[in-house]
């Protein structure tokens, strides 16, 4: 016997992968990527129900635990009555932002749900408080290339035409919080200094669209991934097509790939 009675209304969000630090920017430049995870919400009488596909199927919580959960309760007072599918394409633990984009789907949901006006600001700083830092969540909110500054929010940066990007992902994760545990607690300050003048002249050079200027500061970095490298399998590998095939540079995708 079936039934007549429509579907319920659904509320999907889409957010994308993104790459964050971009050689050394590290935590303040970041950069959306042409892949995404999808969630969607319906309200159903019930208690809360969560479901996972794709990417994470049987690894993420199907619970108020999981994280998309945790960004809605930042808005609403109660998960009773929703059905959450999380429609997962980024690969977990591999520099791609999975969490970000999660955590950023879901305040972006609750901000719907609850008509909560939140600014874009206010969902940055939601996003940053589940994440522990923002460069990934601002790209994920902004989309397209972003630098992130204190006091001043999320800055778009023009890409110059022509440029793409390619993500070559390992099969082994690299947990963000491993990656970090491998950097000192401090770096000798002209290392800091040499970064922070690289930094600034590809974000100049992206600005300028001068892509003989990307090359030239994109590898350039002493703060995270002289530690990092050990890491990333293949990493010398891929570092060697440098300068073949039209690539500019390579620089490790957050903690991962």
């Amino acid at each position: 016997m079936g039934s007549n009675a429509p579907e319920p209304e659904a509320l999907t969000v889409s957010a994308p992968a993104t790459s964050a630090n971009l050689g050394p920017g590290f935590d303040v430049l970041g950069l959306a990527l042409d892949l995404g995870n999808a969630v969607v919400i319906r309200r159903r009488p019930g208690p809360l129900t969560v479901r996972v596909t794709g990417e994470g199927v049987g690894e993420l919580a199907e619970d108020e635990t999981n994280l998309v959960c945790r960004a809605l309760l930042r808005g609403l007072d109660s998960l009773d009555g929703l059905e959450v599918e999380c429609r997962n394409r980024i690969p977990l633990g591999r520099g791609l932002g999975s969490s970000a984009a999660t955590v950023c789907a879901g305040l972006v949901a609750a901000n719907a749900l609850g008509g909560l006006r939140w600014s874009p600001d206010d969902l940055l700083a939601h996003a940053t408080a589940l994440e522990g830092h923002a460069d990934n969540a601002a790209a994920c909110l902004n989309g397209g290339l972003v630098a992130v500054a204190p006091g001043m929010g999320v800055r778009p940066l023009d890409a110059p035409e022509g440029l793409g990007f390619i993500v070559v992902i390992p099969e082994d994760r690299i947990s963000t919080g491993a990656a970090r545990a491998a950097m000192p607690a401090e770096v000798p300050l002209v290392a800091a200094a040499a970064t922070l003048a690289h930094a600034v002249g590809l974000v100049l050079a992206l600005a300028d669209g001068d892509l003989e200027g990307v090359a030239a500061h994109l590898d350039k970095h002493e703060l995270h991934e002289p530690y990092r490298g050990p890491l990333v399998p293949a990493f010398g590998v891929i570092r060697g097509l440098v300068d073949r095939r039209d690539c500019l540079g390579a620089t490790i995708s957050g903690s991962g790939p």
